[in-house]
């Protein structure tokens, strides 16, 4: 079970980055991993598991599937964080289609190939499929929102709540706003998405925020546990990995302080002062540090933009 961690003004954050693999992904990676080993779909010694992925899902992959000697080969795009997929290398993964990735083709596309192609390949192959396998809102359903749940109960929190998310695929959104509502919540689910990105009208932008807005509708994502959408812009995140960082001493990643940020917003609103704010902390900020590097000198316009800046992250901290 991960901690669940409680801020100023009943802010609640689910500290995610601690399971295997230091993502939320874990848990949809070793639910889906379990049903297609007892199915008899992956077979270790013989089957490799495909996935496309920007990171956190084949940490996952790799963590779930290491206890069943099973191999992993993922198709990771460029855009994502070098760090990374150095790392996924690293502790084992193979790293499929560079050269097809650097031609244009997509992760998608990269994927399809090998799966074309495995007998050619020598290959047998389980393709996890993240965006499509249903198994991933069940895996945050049954897992991570059971928890949540039972830890608000501990807290001593039983009734209203408002939960706060990002929605790449939608499965961690959709299935911890069921299990909150099964566990007898009165949820309110609000939606964190970059600025730019509009989901409903299929409007995407580049951006940073690795795990939201990834580019294509989140197939998981139920509207209609969507109360209201907030748009989260860079700076804000870095200022609110600073100030949690103050708070906790834990440097989140960008998506997790994408959704502290819109939290900290909420309990502003009056509207909402009264009712406890539920978050998620998908990874570590350790990945993000060229963003940070970014962000920041983004922010110096002038010669003394910069501690014009650091005296604004300061005031927000406070």
């Amino acid at each position: 079970m991960t901690r669940l961690i409680r801020c100023v003004d009943q802010i609640f954050v689910k500290a995610e980055l601690d399971n295997p693999g230091c993502s939320h992904k874990f848990r949809a990676a070793q639910y889906i991993i379990e049903h297609a080993i007892k199915a008899g779909k992956i077979i270790a010694g013989k089957t490799t598991i495909i996935e496309k992925t920007g990171g956190n899902f084949g940490f996952g992959l790799l963590a779930a599937s290491s206890t069943y000697g099973v191999d992993v080969d993922l198709a990771v795009g460029l855009s994502f964080s070098k760090r990374k997929s150095d790392l996924l290398e690293f502790l084992g993964a193979r790293l499929i289609g560079k050269e097809m990735l650097a031609s244009g083709m997509t992760p998608k596309d990269v994927v399809q190939h090998h799966l074309d192609h495995q007998q050619l390949l020598g290959k047998d192959y389980f393709y996890t499929d993240q965006f499509q396998n249903q198994m991933g809102v069940e895996a945050h359903r049954r897992l991570t929102g059971a928890e949540l749940a039972s830890q608000l109960h501990q807290e001593g929190i039983n009734d209203a709540v408002i939960f706060v998310g990002c929605a790449g695929t939608g499965a961690s959104f959709t299935g911890i706003s069921l299990a909150l509502r099964e566990a007898g919540f009165d949820v309110t689910a609000m939606l964190v998405e970059p600025a730019g990105c509009d989901m409903r009208t299929g409007q995407f932008s580049e951006h940073r925020i690795e795990g939201a807005s990834v580019g294509v509708p989140a197939p998981f994502l139920d509207w209609n546990l969507v109360k209201d959408v907030y748009v989260i812009y860079p700076n804000e995140v870095l200022t609110t990995q600073r100030w949690f960082y103050f708070q906790t001493g834990l440097l989140v990643g960008n998506s997790s302080a994408a959704t502290i940020a819109i939290a900290r917003k909420i309990k502003s609103d009056n509207r909402y002062k009264n009712t406890p704010v539920v978050t998620i902390a998908y990874d570590s900020g350790l990945w993000y540090d060229d963003f940070m590097a970014v962000t920041l000198a983004s922010s110096q316009k002038t010669d003394h933009c910069d501690s014009q800046f650091v005296a604004k992250l300061h005031q927000n901290v406070g």
